[in-house]
Protein backbone atom coordinates (compact mmCIF):
# COMPACT_ATOMS: atom_id res chain seq x y z
CA UNK A 1 0.00 0.00 0.00
CA UNK A 2 1.49 3.30 -1.06
CA UNK A 3 1.54 6.09 1.44
CA UNK A 4 1.03 9.77 0.79
CA UNK A 5 4.23 11.33 -0.50
CA UNK A 6 5.47 14.59 0.94
CA UNK A 7 5.37 17.65 -1.30
CA UNK A 8 8.51 18.47 -3.24
CA UNK A 9 7.95 21.84 -4.84
CA UNK A 10 9.77 22.90 -8.00
CA UNK A 11 11.53 26.26 -8.00
CA UNK A 12 8.63 28.06 -9.68
CA UNK A 13 6.34 27.27 -6.74
CA UNK A 14 8.64 28.25 -3.90
CA UNK A 15 7.40 31.86 -3.71
CA UNK A 16 3.79 30.70 -3.55
CA UNK A 17 4.72 28.23 -0.83
CA UNK A 18 6.46 30.99 1.17
CA UNK A 19 3.34 33.15 0.96
CA UNK A 20 1.23 30.22 2.08
CA UNK A 21 3.65 29.53 4.95
CA UNK A 22 3.47 33.15 6.16
CA UNK A 23 -0.32 33.05 5.92
CA UNK A 24 -0.43 29.78 7.83
CA UNK A 25 1.85 31.19 10.53
CA UNK A 26 -0.58 34.09 11.00
CA UNK A 27 -3.46 31.60 11.32
CA UNK A 28 -1.50 29.59 13.88
CA UNK A 29 -1.04 32.65 16.05
CA UNK A 30 -4.82 33.05 16.23
CA UNK A 31 -5.62 29.31 15.98
CA UNK A 32 -4.02 28.31 19.28
CA UNK A 33 -3.98 31.61 21.11
CA UNK A 34 -4.19 31.89 24.87
CA UNK A 35 -7.98 32.10 24.74
CA UNK A 36 -8.21 28.68 23.10
CA UNK A 37 -5.67 27.19 25.50
CA UNK A 38 -7.64 28.49 28.49
CA UNK A 39 -10.87 27.08 27.02
CA UNK A 40 -9.24 23.67 26.60
CA UNK A 41 -7.87 23.73 30.15
CA UNK A 42 -11.27 24.63 31.62
CA UNK A 43 -13.00 21.92 29.59
CA UNK A 44 -10.38 19.35 30.65
CA UNK A 45 -10.75 20.25 34.32
CA UNK A 46 -14.53 19.94 34.00
CA UNK A 47 -14.31 16.72 31.99
CA UNK A 48 -16.38 18.22 29.17
CA UNK A 49 -15.38 15.85 26.35
CA UNK A 50 -17.91 17.15 23.82
CA UNK A 51 -16.71 20.76 24.19
CA UNK A 52 -13.07 19.71 23.87
CA UNK A 53 -13.75 17.84 20.63
CA UNK A 54 -15.58 20.86 19.24
CA UNK A 55 -12.68 23.18 20.11
CA UNK A 56 -10.03 21.07 18.37
CA UNK A 57 -12.25 19.91 15.52
CA UNK A 58 -11.12 22.58 13.06
CA UNK A 59 -7.40 22.44 13.88
CA UNK A 60 -4.99 20.99 11.35
CA UNK A 61 -2.21 18.62 12.40
CA UNK A 62 0.31 21.40 13.03
CA UNK A 63 -2.07 23.43 15.23
CA UNK A 64 -3.13 20.38 17.23
CA UNK A 65 0.49 19.36 17.77
CA UNK A 66 1.31 22.82 19.15
CA UNK A 67 -1.74 22.68 21.42
CA UNK A 68 -0.66 19.30 22.81
CA UNK A 69 2.85 20.63 23.42
CA UNK A 70 1.82 23.75 25.38
CA UNK A 71 -0.24 21.74 27.87
CA UNK A 72 1.34 20.31 31.00
CA UNK A 73 1.85 16.55 31.27
CA UNK A 74 -1.39 15.88 33.17
CA UNK A 75 -3.65 17.88 30.81
CA UNK A 76 -1.76 16.59 27.77
CA UNK A 77 -2.54 13.02 28.78
CA UNK A 78 -6.19 13.91 29.41
CA UNK A 79 -6.54 15.51 25.97
CA UNK A 80 -5.01 12.54 24.16
CA UNK A 81 -7.25 10.07 26.00
CA UNK A 82 -10.37 12.10 25.18
CA UNK A 83 -9.51 12.51 21.49
CA UNK A 84 -8.39 8.90 21.19
CA UNK A 85 -8.60 7.56 17.63
CA UNK A 86 -9.89 10.93 16.38
CA UNK A 87 -6.33 12.33 16.36
CA UNK A 88 -5.01 12.56 12.82
CA UNK A 89 -1.88 10.32 12.57
CA UNK A 90 -0.09 13.23 10.85
CA UNK A 91 -0.11 15.06 14.20
CA UNK A 92 2.46 12.73 15.75
CA UNK A 93 5.42 13.53 13.44
CA UNK A 94 4.81 17.24 14.16
CA UNK A 95 5.32 16.77 17.91
CA UNK A 96 8.56 17.49 19.73
CA UNK A 97 10.46 14.24 20.26
CA UNK A 98 10.04 14.30 24.05
CA UNK A 99 6.31 15.08 23.84
CA UNK A 100 5.89 12.47 21.10
CA UNK A 101 7.30 9.76 23.38
CA UNK A 102 5.08 10.88 26.27
CA UNK A 103 1.96 10.79 24.08
CA UNK A 104 2.83 7.42 22.50
CA UNK A 105 3.25 5.96 26.01
CA UNK A 106 -0.42 6.76 26.75
CA UNK A 107 -1.66 4.73 23.75
CA UNK A 108 -2.23 0.99 23.53
CA UNK A 109 -0.49 -1.15 20.94
CA UNK A 110 -3.42 -1.29 18.51
CA UNK A 111 -3.68 2.50 18.44
CA UNK A 112 0.06 2.82 17.72
CA UNK A 113 -0.19 0.27 14.89
CA UNK A 114 -3.11 2.18 13.32
CA UNK A 115 -1.21 5.46 13.55
CA UNK A 116 2.04 4.12 12.08
CA UNK A 117 0.18 2.41 9.22
CA UNK A 118 -1.06 5.81 8.02
CA UNK A 119 2.37 7.47 7.95
CA UNK A 120 5.17 7.65 5.40
CA UNK A 121 7.98 5.18 6.02
CA UNK A 122 10.40 7.87 7.27
CA UNK A 123 7.82 9.26 9.70
CA UNK A 124 7.01 5.73 10.92
CA UNK A 125 10.71 5.18 11.61
CA UNK A 126 10.84 8.42 13.65
CA UNK A 127 8.19 7.06 16.00
CA UNK A 128 9.46 3.48 16.22
CA UNK A 129 13.21 4.09 16.58
CA UNK A 130 12.91 5.32 20.18
CA UNK A 131 10.97 2.27 21.44
CA UNK A 132 12.58 -0.70 23.16
CA UNK A 133 13.34 -3.66 20.89
CA UNK A 134 10.51 -5.90 22.10
CA UNK A 135 7.77 -3.28 21.71
CA UNK A 136 9.21 -2.13 18.39
CA UNK A 137 9.23 -5.67 16.94
CA UNK A 138 5.66 -6.34 18.12
CA UNK A 139 4.35 -3.22 16.35
CA UNK A 140 6.35 -3.77 13.16
CA UNK A 141 4.99 -7.32 12.86
CA UNK A 142 1.45 -5.89 12.68
CA UNK A 143 2.15 -3.28 9.98
CA UNK A 144 1.02 -3.54 6.36
CA UNK A 145 3.50 -5.79 4.47
CA UNK A 146 5.00 -3.06 2.27
CA UNK A 147 5.39 -0.56 5.11
CA UNK A 148 6.80 -3.32 7.32
CA UNK A 149 9.51 -4.05 4.74
CA UNK A 150 10.31 -0.34 4.36
CA UNK A 151 10.51 0.29 8.10
CA UNK A 152 12.64 -2.79 8.82
CA UNK A 153 15.03 -1.83 6.02
CA UNK A 154 15.39 1.74 7.33
CA UNK A 155 15.93 0.63 10.93
CA UNK A 156 18.84 -1.55 9.79
CA UNK A 157 20.77 1.59 8.91
CA UNK A 158 22.65 3.60 11.58
CA UNK A 159 20.81 6.30 13.50
CA UNK A 160 21.23 9.79 11.97
CA UNK A 161 22.16 8.28 8.58
CA UNK A 162 20.53 8.95 5.20
CA UNK A 163 18.96 5.50 5.37
CA UNK A 164 17.00 6.45 8.47
CA UNK A 165 15.54 9.68 7.13
CA UNK A 166 14.89 8.72 3.51
CA UNK A 167 11.39 8.11 2.18
CA UNK A 168 10.66 5.10 -0.01
CA UNK A 169 7.58 6.71 -1.56
CA UNK A 170 8.75 8.06 -4.91
CA UNK A 171 8.17 7.55 -8.63
CA UNK A 172 10.89 6.05 -10.80
CA UNK A 173 11.02 4.54 -14.30
CA UNK A 174 13.64 3.36 -16.83
CA UNK A 175 15.37 6.14 -18.74
CA UNK A 176 14.94 4.30 -22.08
CA UNK A 177 11.15 4.73 -22.00
CA UNK A 178 9.50 7.22 -24.30
CA UNK A 179 7.46 10.15 -23.02
CA UNK A 180 4.30 8.35 -24.21
CA UNK A 181 5.16 5.22 -22.17
CA UNK A 182 5.89 7.36 -19.12
CA UNK A 183 2.54 9.16 -19.36
CA UNK A 184 0.65 5.87 -19.78
CA UNK A 185 2.39 4.49 -16.70
CA UNK A 186 1.51 7.54 -14.63
CA UNK A 187 -2.14 7.36 -15.71
CA UNK A 188 -2.57 3.63 -15.22
CA UNK A 189 -0.64 2.80 -12.04
CA UNK A 190 -3.05 3.08 -9.10
CA UNK A 191 -0.34 2.65 -6.46
CA UNK A 192 1.60 5.83 -7.20
CA UNK A 193 2.01 8.40 -4.41
CA UNK A 194 -0.90 10.84 -4.14
CA UNK A 195 1.35 13.85 -4.69
CA UNK A 196 4.71 14.10 -6.47
CA UNK A 197 6.47 16.58 -8.72
CA UNK A 198 9.57 14.75 -9.90
CA UNK A 199 10.11 11.43 -11.69
CA UNK A 200 13.45 9.73 -11.05
CA UNK A 201 15.04 7.79 -13.91
CA UNK A 202 17.20 4.68 -13.66
CA UNK A 203 19.20 2.42 -15.90
CA UNK A 204 16.86 -0.47 -16.79
CA UNK A 205 19.47 -3.18 -16.11
CA UNK A 206 21.33 -1.90 -13.04
CA UNK A 207 18.62 0.26 -11.40
CA UNK A 208 21.23 2.96 -10.86
CA UNK A 209 19.87 6.54 -11.06
CA UNK A 210 20.75 8.35 -14.27
CA UNK A 211 18.69 11.52 -13.99
CA UNK A 212 15.38 13.12 -13.09
CA UNK A 213 12.60 14.98 -14.84
CA UNK A 214 9.94 17.30 -13.46
CA UNK A 215 6.29 16.68 -14.30
CA UNK A 216 5.85 20.00 -16.12
CA UNK A 217 8.74 19.15 -18.43
CA UNK A 218 7.37 15.65 -19.01
CA UNK A 219 3.92 17.01 -19.92
CA UNK A 220 5.37 19.44 -22.47
CA UNK A 221 7.62 16.87 -24.19
CA UNK A 222 6.71 15.09 -27.44
CA UNK A 223 5.42 11.53 -27.09
CA UNK A 224 8.14 9.85 -29.15
CA UNK A 225 11.06 11.44 -27.28
CA UNK A 226 13.21 9.26 -25.06
CA UNK A 227 13.32 10.24 -21.40
CA UNK A 228 17.11 9.99 -21.43
CA UNK A 229 17.21 12.81 -23.98
CA UNK A 230 15.19 15.29 -21.95
CA UNK A 231 16.13 14.37 -18.36
CA UNK A 232 18.32 16.39 -16.05
CA UNK A 233 21.56 14.40 -15.75
CA UNK A 234 23.18 16.63 -13.11
CA UNK A 235 22.38 14.45 -10.12
CA UNK A 236 24.54 13.66 -7.09
CA UNK A 237 23.30 10.47 -5.40
CA UNK A 238 23.68 10.25 -1.62
CA UNK A 239 25.08 7.07 -0.12
CA UNK A 240 22.64 5.44 2.28
CA UNK A 241 25.22 5.53 5.13
CA UNK A 242 25.96 9.27 4.81
CA UNK A 243 25.50 11.15 8.08
CA UNK A 244 22.41 13.37 8.17
CA UNK A 245 24.54 16.46 8.92
CA UNK A 246 26.47 15.83 5.71
CA UNK A 247 23.16 15.38 3.85
CA UNK A 248 21.93 18.75 5.13
CA UNK A 249 25.23 20.33 4.07
CA UNK A 250 24.83 18.90 0.54
CA UNK A 251 21.28 20.27 0.29
CA UNK A 252 22.56 23.72 1.22
CA UNK A 253 25.51 23.56 -1.17
CA UNK A 254 23.58 22.27 -4.19
CA UNK A 255 20.23 23.97 -3.52
CA UNK A 256 18.34 20.67 -3.77
CA UNK A 257 14.62 20.17 -3.24
CA UNK A 258 15.13 16.39 -3.07
CA UNK A 259 18.05 13.95 -3.21
CA UNK A 260 18.40 10.38 -4.46
CA UNK A 261 19.65 7.78 -1.97
CA UNK A 262 21.59 4.77 -3.26
CA UNK A 263 22.83 1.55 -1.65
CA UNK A 264 26.38 0.17 -1.76
CA UNK A 265 25.77 -1.08 -5.31
CA UNK A 266 24.60 2.33 -6.49
CA UNK A 267 20.95 1.29 -6.86
CA UNK A 268 18.17 3.80 -6.16
CA UNK A 269 16.42 2.85 -2.91
CA UNK A 270 14.96 6.09 -1.51
CA UNK A 271 14.54 9.84 -1.62
CA UNK A 272 15.24 12.58 0.94
CA UNK A 273 12.99 15.62 0.70
CA UNK A 274 13.66 19.22 1.66
CA UNK A 275 11.14 19.17 4.53
CA UNK A 276 13.12 16.37 6.20
CA UNK A 277 16.33 18.37 5.83
CA UNK A 278 14.77 21.47 7.41
CA UNK A 279 13.95 19.33 10.44
CA UNK A 280 17.53 18.04 10.54
CA UNK A 281 19.04 21.53 10.37
CA UNK A 282 16.79 22.69 13.22
CA UNK A 283 17.55 19.58 15.25
CA UNK A 284 21.33 19.74 14.80
CA UNK A 285 21.52 23.49 15.44
CA UNK A 286 19.43 23.21 18.61
CA UNK A 287 21.42 20.19 19.76
CA UNK A 288 24.78 21.91 19.33
CA UNK A 289 23.57 25.08 21.07
CA UNK A 290 22.17 23.09 24.00
CA UNK A 291 25.22 20.85 24.35
CA UNK A 292 27.51 23.87 24.70
CA UNK A 293 25.70 24.65 27.95
CA UNK A 294 25.06 21.08 29.09
CA UNK A 295 21.32 21.25 28.40
CA UNK A 296 19.24 19.19 25.96
CA UNK A 297 16.58 20.02 23.40
CA UNK A 298 13.13 19.25 24.80
CA UNK A 299 14.04 20.11 28.41
CA UNK A 300 11.02 22.42 28.49
CA UNK A 301 8.78 19.33 28.18
CA UNK A 302 10.63 17.07 30.64
CA UNK A 303 9.94 16.48 34.31
CA UNK A 304 12.10 18.07 37.02
CA UNK A 305 13.91 14.76 37.62
CA UNK A 306 14.45 14.21 33.90
CA UNK A 307 16.07 17.64 33.49
CA UNK A 308 18.13 17.14 36.66
CA UNK A 309 19.43 13.80 35.40
CA UNK A 310 20.49 15.13 32.00
CA UNK A 311 22.20 18.26 33.34
CA UNK A 312 23.90 16.85 36.46
CA UNK A 313 26.52 14.93 34.43
CA UNK A 314 27.70 18.13 32.76
CA UNK A 315 27.65 20.01 36.08
CA UNK A 316 29.72 17.30 37.79
CA UNK A 317 32.31 17.52 35.02
CA UNK A 318 32.30 21.29 35.37
CA UNK A 319 32.74 20.92 39.13
CA UNK A 320 36.01 19.04 38.64
CA UNK A 321 37.19 21.73 36.23
CA UNK A 322 36.46 24.33 38.90
CA UNK A 323 38.27 22.26 41.54
CA UNK A 324 41.31 22.23 39.26
CA UNK A 325 41.23 26.04 39.16
CA UNK A 326 40.85 26.18 42.95
CA UNK A 327 43.88 23.91 43.32
CA UNK A 328 45.92 26.43 41.35
CA UNK A 329 44.75 29.23 43.66
CA UNK A 330 45.58 27.09 46.71
CA UNK A 331 49.19 26.92 45.57
CA UNK A 332 49.42 30.71 45.90
CA UNK A 333 47.42 31.16 49.11
CA UNK A 334 50.46 32.51 51.00
CA UNK A 335 50.91 35.50 48.70
CA UNK A 336 47.13 36.07 48.58
CA UNK A 337 47.12 36.21 52.38
CA UNK A 338 49.88 38.84 52.33
CA UNK A 339 48.36 40.93 49.53
CA UNK A 340 44.59 40.43 49.75
CA UNK A 341 43.93 42.72 46.81
CA UNK A 342 45.11 39.90 44.53
CA UNK A 343 41.92 38.01 45.40
CA UNK A 344 39.91 40.99 44.14
CA UNK A 345 41.67 41.19 40.77
CA UNK A 346 42.32 37.57 39.77
CA UNK A 347 38.67 36.67 38.85
CA UNK A 348 38.75 39.47 36.25
CA UNK A 349 41.53 37.75 34.30
CA UNK A 350 39.87 34.33 34.41
CA UNK A 351 36.43 35.68 33.48
CA UNK A 352 37.69 37.67 30.50
CA UNK A 353 39.64 34.63 29.29
CA UNK A 354 36.55 32.44 29.52
CA UNK A 355 34.40 34.94 27.61
CA UNK A 356 37.00 35.34 24.86
CA UNK A 357 37.43 31.59 24.54
CA UNK A 358 33.68 31.00 24.34
CA UNK A 359 33.37 33.48 21.47
CA UNK A 360 36.01 31.62 19.47
CA UNK A 361 34.54 28.27 20.52
CA UNK A 362 31.07 29.17 19.23
CA UNK A 363 32.51 30.19 15.85
CA UNK A 364 34.64 27.03 15.59
CA UNK A 365 31.84 24.60 16.55
CA UNK A 366 29.47 26.18 14.04
CA UNK A 367 32.13 26.20 11.31
CA UNK A 368 32.79 22.50 11.89
CA UNK A 369 29.07 21.70 11.79
CA UNK A 370 28.52 23.59 8.53
CA UNK A 371 31.75 22.28 6.93
CA UNK A 372 33.10 25.83 6.63
CA UNK A 373 36.25 24.81 8.51
CA UNK A 374 38.19 22.52 6.17
CA UNK A 375 41.74 21.20 5.81
CA UNK A 376 42.54 24.01 3.36
CA UNK A 377 41.62 26.88 5.69
CA UNK A 378 42.23 25.44 9.17
CA UNK A 379 45.70 26.92 9.69
CA UNK A 380 44.57 30.30 8.36
CA UNK A 381 41.56 30.28 10.69
CA UNK A 382 43.69 29.32 13.69
CA UNK A 383 46.09 32.14 12.92
CA UNK A 384 43.28 34.64 12.45
CA UNK A 385 41.58 33.73 15.74
CA UNK A 386 44.89 33.90 17.58
CA UNK A 387 45.55 37.39 16.17
CA UNK A 388 42.05 38.46 17.25
CA UNK A 389 42.98 37.26 20.75
CA UNK A 390 46.24 39.18 20.63
CA UNK A 391 44.52 42.42 19.56
CA UNK A 392 41.84 41.96 22.25
CA UNK A 393 44.60 41.18 24.73
CA UNK A 394 46.44 44.42 23.99
CA UNK A 395 43.25 46.51 24.19
CA UNK A 396 41.94 45.07 27.44
CA UNK A 397 45.40 44.83 29.00
CA UNK A 398 45.77 48.60 28.59
CA UNK A 399 42.22 49.18 29.85
CA UNK A 400 42.47 47.02 32.97
CA UNK A 401 45.95 48.36 33.65
CA UNK A 402 44.65 51.93 33.78
CA UNK A 403 41.63 50.98 35.91
CA UNK A 404 43.85 49.10 38.38
CA UNK A 405 46.26 52.05 38.54
CA UNK A 406 43.37 54.38 39.52
CA UNK A 407 41.87 51.86 41.98
CA UNK A 408 45.16 51.06 43.75
CA UNK A 409 47.54 54.03 43.26
CA UNK A 410 49.78 52.85 46.10
CA UNK A 411 50.48 49.54 44.30
CA UNK A 412 51.21 50.57 40.74
CA UNK A 413 53.08 47.31 40.05
CA UNK A 414 49.69 45.56 40.16
CA UNK A 415 48.74 47.45 36.99
CA UNK A 416 51.62 45.85 35.09
CA UNK A 417 50.91 42.40 36.53
CA UNK A 418 47.22 42.32 35.62
CA UNK A 419 47.86 43.90 32.20
CA UNK A 420 50.41 41.21 31.28
CA UNK A 421 48.17 38.45 32.67
CA UNK A 422 45.18 39.79 30.74
CA UNK A 423 47.15 39.88 27.48
CA UNK A 424 48.49 36.34 27.93
CA UNK A 425 45.18 34.79 28.99
CA UNK A 426 43.09 36.38 26.21
CA UNK A 427 45.62 35.35 23.58
CA UNK A 428 45.76 31.77 24.87
CA UNK A 429 41.96 31.62 25.32
CA UNK A 430 41.38 32.51 21.67
CA UNK A 431 43.85 29.85 20.61
CA UNK A 432 42.27 27.27 22.93
CA UNK A 433 38.78 28.20 21.71
CA UNK A 434 39.59 26.89 18.24
CA UNK A 435 42.17 24.17 19.00
CA UNK A 436 39.99 22.32 21.53
CA UNK A 437 37.03 21.67 19.16
CA UNK A 438 39.43 20.86 16.30
CA UNK A 439 41.25 18.30 18.46
CA UNK A 440 38.01 16.72 19.70
CA UNK A 441 36.67 16.56 16.16
CA UNK A 442 39.91 14.89 15.06
CA UNK A 443 39.28 12.11 17.60
CA UNK A 444 35.62 11.74 16.50
CA UNK A 445 34.27 13.36 19.70
CA UNK A 446 31.39 15.83 19.31
CA UNK A 447 33.02 19.23 20.01
CA UNK A 448 29.69 20.76 20.97
CA UNK A 449 29.39 18.38 23.93
CA UNK A 450 32.88 18.49 25.47
CA UNK A 451 34.58 21.70 24.36
CA UNK A 452 33.01 23.96 26.99
CA UNK A 453 34.29 22.00 29.98
CA UNK A 454 37.86 21.82 28.64
CA UNK A 455 37.80 25.53 27.85
CA UNK A 456 36.60 26.48 31.35
CA UNK A 457 39.29 24.33 32.95
CA UNK A 458 41.98 25.90 30.78
CA UNK A 459 40.97 29.56 30.96
CA UNK A 460 40.21 29.56 34.71
CA UNK A 461 43.27 27.57 35.74
CA UNK A 462 45.47 29.35 33.22
CA UNK A 463 44.18 32.79 34.18
CA UNK A 464 44.79 32.23 37.90
CA UNK A 465 48.20 30.67 37.31
CA UNK A 466 49.45 33.43 35.02
CA UNK A 467 48.20 36.27 37.25
CA UNK A 468 49.32 34.79 40.59
CA UNK A 469 52.56 33.48 39.09
CA UNK A 470 53.46 36.94 37.81
CA UNK A 471 52.49 38.45 41.17
CA UNK A 472 54.81 36.05 43.01
CA UNK A 473 57.60 36.66 40.53
CA UNK A 474 57.38 40.46 40.58
CA UNK A 475 56.21 41.23 44.15
CA UNK A 476 58.18 38.57 45.98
Amino acid sequence: MKKKAKKRLPGSKIKKQRKFTRKKQQQIQYGIGQKMINSVLIALDEGDKIHIRKIVEGLDEYDLARLIEVLDFYHRRQLVEILGDHIDPEVFPELNEVVQEQVIDTLDENQIVNIVNELDSDEAVEILEHMDDEEQKSIIDQLDPELKYQVESSLNYPEDSAGRIMSRDFVSMPDDWTVKEAKQYLLSDTELPDEFYTVFLTDSSTLRPTGEITLDKLLRAKGDEKLCNIMDCEIVPVDVYTDQEEVAHMFREYGWMSALVVDNKGRLIGVINIDDVVDIVHEEASEDMMHLTGAEEGDVYKSVFGIFKSRSVWLITNLFATILASTVVKGFQDIIAEISVLAVLMPIVASMGGTTGNQTLAVAVRALATKELTASNTLRTIGKEFMVGVVNGILFACLIGLITWFMFPNRQELSAIIAIAMFCNLSLASLAGILIPLTLNRFKVDPAVSSGVFLIALTDSGGYFIFLGLAKLILF
